[in-house]
């Protein structure tokens, strides 16, 4: 807007002037006449200031209406930019964020396993992330978009969608976005852990553990991987090697919250349809099949601080560990999510004579599984107990005669408590996972999961994985600049296999052997976020 200007300098100049003529002077002035009519002219330039004064008024109004009211740009949490224009009910909304999260580690291999003769010792850029959010043309519509930058990854979307909320008791959420079908976990942001990351309940995000290698034959042929991973932890004959979650996907959801029992968002819920589990941007070509979830939570604490991860504001708001909103009054929430899916992937695995042969043939899966979670918030005390379960079955329909059942669960226990209020948080965590229930060697080289090399030339069976991790967090300034550290005790159990297994895979019992593998992981990661 221009600065406002005004005649008022000008007149006092003219009357300045006026004045200087009009002074007495040696000669007094014969004609009256004429000061009584420089005294008129003085009025009518007066009355015409005044009408110029009221038309410029009116013209800065009509541009002011015409032009952005009540716009802001600040920070807060991230870059924001504000406008809002009530007559037609246009309320814009944008913040723009950055998360770096840097990491240390490292682990004492067990050098019992094959392939474990080196320590692991490597800094490394956990998170780079840029999010875009806010609404737009209104309140009624929000969006948001997640981006990964980080080196070891190429440039991805990870999340991108728009959600219709004129109501809260049904909103509608489509786009690329985290499937609400299995755990709790997952949905806790990676930017608001009360730690260095989640657990192996979820991923192992290392990539380096517990690194059983997979084979297709007698210490030969093609290798896969066992790492616990986020993404792409789905094997070519679609059965999950990683955490429980089914990561993301484009699709779209219903969810709302609901007042009851005299409680503020007492019950929330999800109820989804997707392209299916770990899908990227492409089409879901493979088949018409679709990824079906939900989720359901109940509020019986209202907790006390809209800040806190479960306050009476933000009961929906899973996506947080640890009590840093201290709340005064108990805050407790229990979770219930199931999914259900088929489709149809590459590749399976064959066993014969001790080796594994994959085939390439197109072939029906299905999979569907169910998670409970409970969380509790008081006074800088947070408990988060979780357990999960799901099974795979190949070829369903049996059209291929090579219909296999698999089934795998986890728990896991996530402690924390704040010695000093939103700046000292000591935690402690548990995580217990089989890959494959009741597994064998037939399981593990049919499934795609595998056997293990064991350093004295044998195999062993895995039984199940677990993990014990003790850790310190400083908050700086909340969740935007902290540093935690932790040590874990890594454990995965190895057993052999009797006579009758091993003879199923074309092996004897002496080529198999039990271990206990142990590594000692230690982390330090800073985290920020603005």
């Amino acid at each position: 807007m221009g600065r406002k200007w005004t005649l008022w300098p000008f007149l006092l100049a003219f009357v300045f002037l006026i004045s200087a003529t009009l002074r007495p002077s040696p000669v007094k002035a014969s004609n009256e006449a004429e000061i009584e009519a420089l005294k008129a002219q003085v009025k009518m330039l007066l009355k015409r200031i005044e009408e110029l004064e009221k038309n410029q008024q009116q013209t800065m109004k009509a541009v002011e209406q015409k032009a952005p009211v009540n716009w802001k740009a600040y920070w807060k949490n991230g870059f924001r930019i504000d406008y809002k224009n009530p007559k037609n009910n246009n309320e814009y909304r944008f913040r723009f964020r950055t998360g770096i999260q840097l990491r240390y580690t490292y682990l004492d291999r067990d050098t019992d396993i094959d392939g474990s003769e080196e320590n692991y010792s490597s800094f490394t850029m956990r998170r780079l992330r840029f999010f875009v959010d806010g609404t737009a043309p209104n309140r009624d519509w929000k969006y948001f978009v997640h981006v990964q930058l980080e080196p070891k990854s190429k440039v991805n979307v990870h999340d991108a969608f728009i959600i219709w909320q004129k109501y809260k008791e049904f909103k509608v959420q489509f786009g690329r976005m985290k499937i609400p079908g299995l755990g709790i976990e997952y949905w806790q942001s990676g930017f608001k852990q009360n730690g260095t990351d989640r657990t192996i309940f979820t991923d192992d995000s290392e990539g380096i553990w517990p690194g059983s290698m997979i084979k297709t034959g007698r210490r030969s042929g093609k290798t896969y991987t066992g790492e616990l991973r986020v993404g792409g932890h789905l094997l070519d004959n679609g059965f999950p090697i990683g955490g429980m979650l089914n990561y993301r996907s484009q699709g779209v959801n219903v969810n709302g919250f609901l007042d009851l029992m005299n409680k503020k968002q007492f019950l929330c819920y999800w109820l989804g349809v997707y392209n299916g589990r770990d899908t990227q941007g492409n089409r879901n070509t493979n088949s018409d099949d679709m990824l079906y979830s939900f989720r359901v939570g109940i509020n019986w604490l209202p907790g006390s601080d809209p800040r806190g991860p479960m306050g009476p504001k933000t009961f929906n708001n899973y996506f947080m560990q640890g009590d840093y909103g201290y709340n005064t009054v108990p805050a407790l929430a229990t979770i219930f999510s199931g999914f259900w899916t088929k489709d149809r992937p590459k590749e399976y695995y064959t066993v014969s004579g001790g080796n594994v042969t994959p085939v390439s043939k197109r072939h029906d899966i299905e999979n569907y599984g169910f998670d409970v979670a409970v969380l509790y918030r008081y006074k800088g005390f947070s408990a988060d107990l979780e357990w999960a379960w799901e099974e795979f079955i190949q070829d369903p329909d049996g059209s291929l005669n090579i219909q296999e059942t698999w089934d795998r669960w986890a728990f896991r226990a996530n402690l924390g408590y704040y010695i000093v209020p939103r700046k000292w948080e000591v935690v402690a965590k548990y995580a217990y996972f089989e890959r494959l229930d009741d597994n064998n060697p037939y399981n593990s080289m049919a499934s795609g999961l595998g056997l293990v090399d064991l350093a004295n030339g044998k195999y062993g069976v895995e039984d199940y994985l677990q993990q014990f991790v003790l850790g310190v967090n400083h908050y700086f300034h909340g969740f935007n600049q902290y540093i935690t550290f932790d040590i874990s005790l890594l454990q995965r159990k190895v057993k052999s296999a009797s006579a009758a297994e091993a003879a199923e895979v074309g092996l004897t019992a002496s080529d198999f052997d039990s271990e206990t593998q142990n590594d000692l992981r230690f982390r330090v990661m800073y985290q920020h976020f603005f």
